[in-house]
């Protein structure tokens, strides 16, 4: 990382140093003296996740990829909301995602994890401006265009200090104690913002599993979930980034998905993308073959697996879309047709989940032979 810092940030240096210092040494001196409130704790964490969603939601998801489209109301709460992550304007955030996705683990990569862990969290902040901010215009152009976007970007510090710092002191001096709001609401909640967002180009590229592709850094951390609004479920978002889900799976954590599908049943948000399941299900036994490998006594088994899997996932695919169909028109169908079309439906999801069990329990089966062979413990 030190090669790499060839120009310090001195305007960056004191802010991320007195958020993170200031409130750990802040709040070491202050508590023993003073305790704590129930509302501290309460504001800063409650401020913390609705940044987080709106970082997740709007920064992420909505501006730096478009995977669904936002309804005026909704774009203005995420440009407004959104300066209290203290993370430059939309407009800037999403020139930088998008050059990482571009150039992904390459000298252009702003935050590129080959230069190390703490590069990827914090280094690269710290050191002069990536490429991603020298051709910023260009790189976003969609953005450049829209004059909500340019606005937040012209604006976006003064809209972050009555946001990051009013309001907390506000809350502080209405219980009686605006040194412990400043402690816990600003200084705090400031610091476990950046963060929190941190770890996803830190932690998310190095921890983890690959179950989509190995083709990048990029890594499912499943116990970041909590903290990071789905954003955790990173190689998924690096290979399908158009998709407004990150965690697909019904139990996957990820309250941003949830909150844009309650948005779009309000008119707020529409035209919410999401990846065929053929696709996905195609990158993950791609994957699955490349981890078990051409040597292994089961692979020529599991090439003739794939196909009937693939050919069971497109056959279950094109029932459901026929039952959607059926049931769109259902007055103009007997009862009899949508009977059989959800019949088919059925069996047709049948048929995949048995040939995926077969596949996965195959799987399973190579790699505890793998593990068992000697010289491999």
């Amino acid at each position: 990382m030190k090669s790499a810092l060839k120009k310090i940030q001195w305007l960056t240096v004191p802010v991320l140093s007195l958020t993170f210092f200031g409130s750990l040494l802040g709040l070491a001196f202050y508590i023993p003296r003073y305790g704590v409130h129930p509302a501290e704790p309460i504001f800063c964490f409650a401020f913390v996740y609705l940044v987080a969603m709106v970082v997740s939601g709007g920064y992420h998801r909505y501006f730096a990829h478009k995977a669904f489209q936002a309804h005026p109301i909704l774009k203005m709460y995420y440009l407004i909301v959104g300066c209290a992550a203290m993370q430059q304007s939309a407009l800037v955030w999403a020139s930088d995602h998008r050059f990482h996705h571009r150039y992904v683990d390459t000298d252009k990569d702003p935050y590129d994890i080959k230069k190390g862990f703490w590069w990827a969290h914090i280094g690269w902040l710290l050191a002069e401006d990536p490429e991603s901010r020298k051709t910023l215009l260009q790189n976003v152009p969609d953005l450049a265009k829209d004059r909500w976007v340019m606005w937040q970007h012209r604006y976006w510090v003064w809209i972050s200090l009555p946001l990051s710092i009013g309001i907390p002191l506000l809350i502080g001096f209405w219980i009686g104690r605006p040194m412990g709001m400043f402690l816990w609401g600003v200084l705090l909640r400031i610091a476990v913002t950046h963060h929190t967002t941190f770890t996803i180009n830190s932690i998310a590229h190095y921890f983890g599993k690959q179950p989509y592709s190995d083709a990048n850094s990029a890594r499912d951390v499943w116990w970041l979930a909590p903290i990071l609004c789905g954003e955790n479920y990173h190689n998924y978002h690096h290979c399908f980034q158009g998709d407004y889900r990150n965690g697909i799976r019904w139990y996957h954590w990820d309250p941003t998905k949830w909150a844009l599908w309650i948005a779009s049943k309000f008119g707020l948000a529409k035209g919410l993308q999401r990846t065929p399941q053929h696709l996905i299900l195609k990158a993950r036994v791609e994957m699955d073959l490349k981890r078990v490998g051409a040597s292994a006594p089961v692979y020529d088994r599991l090439l003739a697996l794939r196909q009937t899997l693939l050919d069971a996932a497109e056959l279950y695919a094109k029932a459901l879309k026929n039952y959607a169909e059926f049931k769109k028109s259902a007055a103009a169908r007997s009862r009899e047709s949508l009977k059989a079309a959800k019949a088919n439906l059925h069996a047709q999801q049948a048929a995949f989940e048995a040939k995926w069990r077969q596949w996965r329990e195959t799987v399973r089966v190579s790699f505890r032979s793998l593990q068992n062979s000697p010289g491999l413990g």
